[in-house]
């Protein structure tokens, strides 16, 4: 294999390309922008001249590529890109088909199409699809799950675990016996964005950069929102209690902020509880992997879980990606 390989994990909202060393497993350089699957295929759709909704998007990586070689093997054109998210989905550069479950996490069953080199795009790609259950599916999650298999032998617990997945669109994924045999998505993340940027409650959630202001009144403020998420709540109706703790002045914005956020990520948690005594594993990245970890020992789960480290994660996708493509050729 070459030793440098492109990875590119495209979302619905973020764009993530990085240029790897694998023989000294390193990030040499790394380009992260808003540039996600959604973003690019609006303008595709505003385009006037209309090229094919396939050459937008390599156009729009191949200028993404140079940037990120730059002056450093600008001209070697064998470095193979590797592409997983939502660039195979209907939005993306190609629809591809979902693979189906069980799906092995060595990676030898994923979906995946190779595009050769050509004139207009010099490079070899392989486009990696995601899985689907009869009512659910996913694309992304998956490949970071075989990453986090290639560098951590928990994977391979003979036991049943449940991998949490936090984001825009969480995922709950059960393994057993080295297999993904079942999962389930949750809107968490899409929903807390609608709910404080676009309904009645917009005015009541601050939006600033809050994950890194846990201080006490906001860690109580959690807490009271994964409370009120508990037993028979109806999220629905407490939902309003944000709009009510600004109203009344028994929370300022910001301590509002980590309520709702408690309201919706304890909504999703609570649904472990059908699961017990599996063991969880949480897999996120820095941004949201304390309000989990939080919520996950608030609400006694803590003894069951095994927790993957950000720094870990990370390299998921790529690791992910790479044990694909070994398993393509």
């Amino acid at each position: 294999m070459n030793n440098f390989i492109i990875s590119c994990d495209w979302g619905t909202s973020e764009f993530r390309l990085r240029l790897i060393n694998l023989k000294e497993e390193a990030v040499i350089n790394e380009i992260i922008s808003p540039n996600g699957v959604q973003s690019i295929h609006n303008r595709w759709t505003a385009d006037s001249e209309k090229i094919s909704k396939k050459e937008c998007y390599l156009q729009f990586l191949l200028v993404q590529i140079e940037i990120l070689l730059a002056d450093q093997l600008k001209e070697n054109k064998n470095i193979p890109i590797l592409i997983s998210g939502m660039a195979s989905s209907s939005i993306g550069i190609e629809e591809l088909p979902y693979a189906k479950i069980p799906f092995a996490l060595n990676g030898k069953n994923a979906f995946s199409k190779f595009m050769k080199s050509n004139a207009e795009f010099p490079y070899d790609l392989l486009l990696i699809s995601g899985v689907r259950t009869t009512n659910d599916v996913m694309r992304g999650e998956e490949t970071q799950l075989i990453g986090i298999a290639e560098l951590k032998e928990l994977m391979q617990l003979n036991e049943e675990a449940i991998c949490i997945f936090p984001g825009t669109h969480s995922k709950h994924i059960k393994i057993s016996k080295g297999n993904i045999v079942d999962f389930k998505t949750y809107l968490t993340g899409e929903m807390f964005e609608l709910l404080s940027t676009k309904s009645v409650l917009k005015g009541a959630v601050s939006k600033e950069d809050n994950q890194k202001v846990m201080d006490k009144l906001n860690l109580q403020s959690f807490y009271n929102g994964l409370n009120a998420s508990q037993n028979n709540a109806n999220l629905l109706n407490k939902l309003f209690s944000v709009r009510t703790n600004a109203l009344f002045s028994l929370l300022s914005s910001q301590e509002n902020y980590f309520y709702l956020s408690g309201l919706l990520i304890g909504s999703e948690i609570k649904s472990l509880y059908q699961e017990m005594p599996c063991t969880i594993v949480l897999c996120s990245g820095n941004s949201l992997f304390q309000l989990y970890q939080l919520a996950i020992e608030k609400l006694s789960f803590d003894a069951k879980t095994i927790y993957i480290e950000p720094a870990m994660m990370d390299k998921a996708a790529f690791w992910g990606q790479i044990k694909i493509f070994q398993s393509f050729q």
